[in-house]
């Protein structure tokens, strides 16, 4: 019996991390919204490329919470908001050898890659990929800054991202690790600058870059750091 007095203090102690843990997780996610209502595409958009709707197939697929392409369906999908200054967190799972891509600051037309920015999705493992240029690699703004690897999970599980968007400074935080952290501003080499119009961009549309693989998207929420401007 003199034990239960522990064991009640045990209790109380073990419900006291909890709740300060739940408190810090409401705290961190304070001022982001949903930009997927988890059933349809309403709020988003296919590029356009020329006069053309730029779908794969069927494009995207909205179920059960999961936005998701395959091999033979896909595209560009773009959020029908534009964003400037904002963090966005999302959830991913890719298959082997996938291939996709977030863009940000983009115009609907056009290659994002160029025309905004494209922060890669890939599979860092898949035998395709075993010779890429390193900006190529999960995490990276294609063609311009490379990301650190090794922080991606196996093939099939899922992984969280943050992407962070203010002024000129470029932040990308997989699964925790930071694994870019740039200044668009340090980007001097004039080939890059030539081909890379999008880098001067100050706003533009989030979206999915397909690329004929199964890749899924989920608990897409984003925090507006512009203050309504």
């Amino acid at each position: 019996m003199k034990r239960w007095p522990f064991m009640f203090l045990a209790i109380a102690a073990a419900l006291v991390v909890l709740k300060v843990h739940a408190a810090d997780s409401a705290a961190d996610e304070a001022g982001f919204v949903s930009i997927f209502n988890g059933h349809d595409l309403s709020g988003w958009k296919y590029g356009m490329w020329g006069n053309h709707e730029n779908k794969v197939g069927k494009g995207y697929s909205a179920t059960d919470g999961v936005i998701s392409c395959t091999p033979t369906d896909g595209g560009d999908l773009y959020t029908e908001k534009e964003y400037a200054d904002f963090i966005l967190r999302f959830e991913f799972k890719l298959a082997a050898n996938a291939n996709n891509g977030i863009a940000i600051r983009s115009p609907a037309q056009g290659d994002a890659a160029y025309t905004g920015m494209e922060i890669q999705v890939l599979d860092d493992s898949g035998s395709w990929y075993t010779h890429l240029h390193e900006w190529q690699y999960h995490g990276s703004i294609y063609d311009v800054v490379p990301a650190q690897r090794g922080h991606l999970q196996p093939v099939g599980e899922w992984n969280s991202e943050e992407i962070r968007a203010q002024g000129r400074h470029i932040t990308v935080i997989l699964n925790g690790a930071t694994i870019v952290d740039a200044n668009l501003d340090d980007v001097k080499d004039p080939t890059i600058l030539r081909h890379h119009g999008g880098l001067k961009r100050t706003t533009g549309h989030i979206g999915f870059l397909g690329h004929q693989s199964r890749v899924e998207f989920r608990n897409l929420r984003i925090k507006d750091l512009t203050g309504g401007k």
